[in-house]
């Protein structure tokens, strides 16, 4: 693991999209616990490269791959179905989960926009494997925090910030809540420009 961990790193590193994806791609298709296990070798040095380097693309990719590392609503998933042949369990979900939320947190308001958007679209999984153990309550939490963070920033990085708040928020709705409010958006203005 910590081979291919060394591998991995230099091809972050590297700065080189084909070299990135390929380390994404060989991520997605780990099983739950070789996930699990690997996140657990290199996140401590998955952080340290984020805030080590300049170089902002380097920095997309480290939250890229953060995020793929978290087997997150998957194993949870797994978990309620009783599949006991994951290696994990659920106290270990709520760790890592909780780990890379915090590293989320922070990319978040990250000066580089591209940064920014992977920690958004990362951070709606987190609020959906809170969600799938159903811990309201840190969604909830949340979402308070973007917004007194949002507080605190101003242009896009205030616009990233309300936007994974919002995110957040739709976690929260109930499961029929959410139908309606997908519907709204897929075909809301073309309702009401029928009227």
């Amino acid at each position: 693991m910590n081979q291919q961990w060394a591998e991995f790193s230099a091809a972050l590193e590297s700065s080189e999209p084909d070299r990135v994806n390929e380390v994404i791609d060989d991520i997605k298709e780990m099983s739950i616990e070789e996930r699990s296990e690997l996140f657990d070798v290199c996140f401590e040095e998955l952080t340290w490269l984020y805030t080590a380097t300049a170089d902002g693309y380097v920095r997309q990719s480290v939250v890229r791959v953060a995020d793929q590392l978290v087997p997150g609503i998957v194993a949870v998933a797994a978990l309620n179905n009783e599949d006991r042949s994951i290696g994990a369990e659920e106290a270990g979900i709520r760790n890592q989960t909780d780990a890379l939320c915090g590293f989320l947190l922070e990319a978040i308001t990250d000066g580089d926009g591209r940064v920014r958007q992977s920690a958004k679209r990362a951070l709606k999984d987190v609020f959906r494997t809170y969600d799938s153990l159903n811990d309201e309550d840190t969604v909830e939490a949340l979402a308070r925090e973007l917004e007194s963070m949002a507080d605190e920033h101003s242009g896009k990085q205030r616009e990233h910030l309300l936007e994974a708040k919002e995110d957040a928020e739709f976690a929260l709705q109930s499961s029929l809540g959410r139908v309606i409010n997908e519907f709204h958006e897929e075909f809301g203005e073309s309702l009401r420009s029928e009227e």
